[in-house]
């Protein structure tokens, strides 16, 4: 049976052991993960944690509801088996009817095809590491190739002993406005998420340097056979010299052979996925689901219920 659990009483050795074992395992859905990126979720729990779902959830103006945290992309039912439409479909059913709005961004072994919900499909591009450098660098795209050795003709050079905080404050100054508004909690979010993996030893700061100046930056966070381009940020000047693909290529390069999948984190943006896919990497799609039980009187009023922006 499909239990309804709050946040006090989950046993969140028993939840990370689930994830642990996870066919559909992503480090959104670790219980630390969750703590450090939103306020309040709860759970749906199969048996004695045969298969988990988180309900991340937040109140306005009366109204309870579902939706995405910030940096998380992928979250929905994980078991350590397959997961079957059916069973996807009870772990819906299944969610209180007090939450009146549930936006939610299901995992790539969630499949459901039902017209009770709305559902879009959403792009991720993951590369598998596997493969010895030469043959990963002949995934690249020819101008990914050419913009690398362009980079290696300035003087860059890779530091990864940075901060947060560093990475943070070069994204205001060169990058934020570019995006429009961000959540308010966002930058707090970021550097609590950080320091948290960083603590169990999952996280990597990455910086691109010329000269001393910091022209280019990624946070990396790892779980399981997985690493993902979690944050990333870089100057005017960075993306005329190439930059970024220089620390992706020094990242790809420094891990090939290795068992291990370089997920990119999106993205939805067409130029965001085409250089991700100048990297040789591959789409690997997510859907996101809606299920609207608001009242009809008062649906036009779901824009109230803006859900957080991800930063790709």
């Amino acid at each position: 049976m499909i239990h309804y659990i709050k946040h006090q009483e989950i046993d969140k050795a028993k939840w990370d052991a689930c994830m642990e074992q996870s066919l559909q395992a992503t480090v959104y859905g670790y219980s630390y993960y969750l703590d450090s990126v939103c306020e309040q979720w709860d759970a749906l729990i199969e048996d004695d944690y045969i298969a988990i779902m988180p309900l991340p959830y937040r109140k306005k103006m009366g109204l309870t509801y579902i939706f995405p945290p910030s940096m998380t992309q992928q979250l929905g039912v994980f078991s350590s088996q397959q997961i079957s439409e059916s069973k996807v479909q009870a772990f819906l059913e299944a969610i209180p009817s007090k939450f009146k709005f549930c936006r939610i961004n299901m995992n790539q072994g969630n499949i459901l095809n039902n017209e009770n919900y709305t559902t879009t499909s959403h792009t991720n591009l993951e590369l598998f590491l596997d493969k010895p450098y030469e043959e990963l660098f002949g995934l690249f795209s020819e101008n990914t190739q050419r913009n690398i050795k362009k980079a290696a003709k300035f003087n860059l050079s890779i530091q990864k002993d940075g901060t947060i905080t560093k990475l943070i404050q070069h994204f205001k100054e060169n990058k934020a406005q570019d995006l429009g508004e961000l959540p308010d909690d966002f930058y707090t979010c970021l550097e609590k998420l950080y320091n948290m993996l960083s603590e169990r030893n999952q996280a990597e700061i990455w910086e691109v340097l010329q000269n001393g100046v910091l022209l280019a930056g990624a946070f990396f966070g790892h779980a399981k056979n997985r690493v993902y381009f979690l944050f990333s940020t870089s100057s005017k000047e960075a993306k005329e010299i190439g930059a970024m693909p220089f620390l992706l290529h020094n990242f790809i390069k420094e891990n090939a052979s290795k068992n291990i999948i370089l997920d990119f984190e999106g993205s939805d943006s067409p130029s965001l996925a085409r250089f991700y896919r100048s990297f040789g990497a591959v789409n690997k799609n997510y859907n996101q689901i809606i299920l609207n039980r608001l009242p009809n009187i008062i649906r036009s009023f779901v824009k109230i219920l803006k859900y957080d922006k991800k930063i790709m």
